[in-house]
C-alpha cells in the first residue's frame, strides 16, 4: 500500500513539473557606463623626460642614502655592549650575531665532515704543484646538501703555524692566488705569501662574474647577468644570499681546522669580494681568531 502511494505522489509530482510553464528569461538592459576618467584620482601624467628607468634607480638610491645617513644615529640602540670581559661582550651581541646571521641567509646545517677530498685526475698526482716548504693539492669539501665547495691546499711541511682561509676576489682563481697562473702580482699573492712561512692555506673558488653559464643549455636561453647576480636573484626568493653560501664554505673550512691537532689559531684573509667575505666570516663564527682585508 505505502509502496504504490510512495510511486503515485513521485509520478504525480513528475508530471505536475513537466505541466509547468518555462519561466520567462529576465529583460537585459542597456547600462551606459560614465566615461573613464582622464587619470586616476590622486595621480598625476607622467611627464618625465630622458631615461625613466635610470632616474628610478637614481632616486632609490638618494632614499637608501637617506636611510643610511639617518640610521647613524638609531643604531646604538640596537646594541646593548658589555666590555667587562671577552666572554661577557661575545654574550651581549649574541643577539646581534644572529640578526647578521639571518640577513645573509646564514641559517642552513653544514654537513660534517672529517678532511678535504683530494681532486685527482686519473693516473695523476695528488700533488698539482709545489713551493718553498710546502706542497699544493686540489681539494673539494662538502659545505651543505648538494653545494660542495673546490679550491687549492697549501700544506706546509711542518706543523703549520696557523690555519688560514684565504679568499681571492670573485674574478681571481686559487691558482693565481697561489701564484700559479698569470693576473695576480707577486707581492699580492698573500696565499702564497702565508703557506711559504709555515702557515696551512685553504683557498676556495669563489663564483666569478662572468656570464658563461647564465642559462639553461637545454632549451638554449642564456642571460647577460653575472653568475653572482644569477644566483643572488634565485637565492632571494627562498631567503638566502650568495654571500651566505659563500660565508658557509668558509665556515666549513673552519669545521675542518678545529679538529686540526696541534691547535693553532685560525684566520680568514681576503681581498675584493674576498675581503668581504672574510669579514663577514668572522662576524658570524667567534672560533676565527683574526681576520684580514685589503682592496689594495
Amino acid at each position: 500500500m505505502f509502496e504504490i502511494m510512495g510511486k503515485s505522489t513521485i509520478t504525480g509530482g513528475l508530471a505536475t513539473f513537466a505541466a509547468a510553464a518555462p519561466a520567462a528569461e529576465p529583460q537585459r538592459r542597456e547600462v551606459a557606463l560614465p566615461p573613464p576618467p582622464a587619470q586616476v584620482p590622486g595621480t598625476a601624467p607622467l611627464t618625465m623626460e630622458g631615461d625613466v628607468a635610470v632616474q628610478m634607480v637614481e632616486g632609490m638610491r638618494r632614499y637608501l642614502d637617506r636611510l643610511t645617513a639617518a640610521s647613524v644615529e638609531t643604531r646604538a640602540a640596537l646594541w646593548n655592549r658589555d666590555y667587562s670581559s671577552r666572554a661577557a661582550y661575545e654574550a651581549s651581541v649574541a643577539p646581534n650575531r644572529e640578526r647578521f646571521r639571518h640577513i645573509i641567509g646564514l641559517m642552513d646545517k653544514r654537513i660534517p665532515f672529517t678532511v678535504p677530498d683530494l681532486e685527482v685526475p686519473l693516473g695523476g698526482s695528488t700533488v698539482v704543484a709545489s713551493g718553498d716548504g710546502y706542497k699544493v693539492m686540489s681539494v673539494r669539501w662538502p659545505v651543505l646538501e648538494g653545494v660542495d665547495a673546490e679550491g687549492l691546499l697549501l700544506e706546509p711541511a711542518g706543523a703549520p703555524l696557523a690555519r688560514v682561509v684565504a679568499l681571492p676576489d670573485a674574478d681571481w682563481s686559487p691558482e693565481m692566488l697561489a701564484g700559479l697562473a698569470p693576473g695576480v702580482p707577486a707581492e699580492a699573492q698573500f696565499a702564497r705569501r702565508l703557506a711559504e712561512n709555515g702557515c696551512l692555506v685553504l683557498i676556495p673558488t669563489l663564483l666569478n662574474r662572468d656570464i658563461t653559464w647564465s642559462g639553461n643549455e637545454e632549451i638554449n636561453k642564456f642571460t647577460n647577468q653575472s653568475h653572482r647576480e644569477y644566483i643572488y636573484r634565485m637565492t632571494f626568493e627562498v631567503g638566502r644570499h650568495i654571500i651566505g653560501y659563500e660565508v658557509q664554505k668558509v665556515l666549513a673550512a673552519v669545521d675542518w681546522f678545529v679538529q686540526g691537532r696541534p691547535a693553532r689559531p685560525i684566520a680568514v684573509m681576503g681581498y675584493g669580494e674576498g675581503g668581504l667575505l672574510a669579514l663577514y666570516s668572522a662576524a658570524a663564527d667567534t672560533r676565527i681568531d683574526a681576520a684580514c682585508r685589503s682592496e689594495e
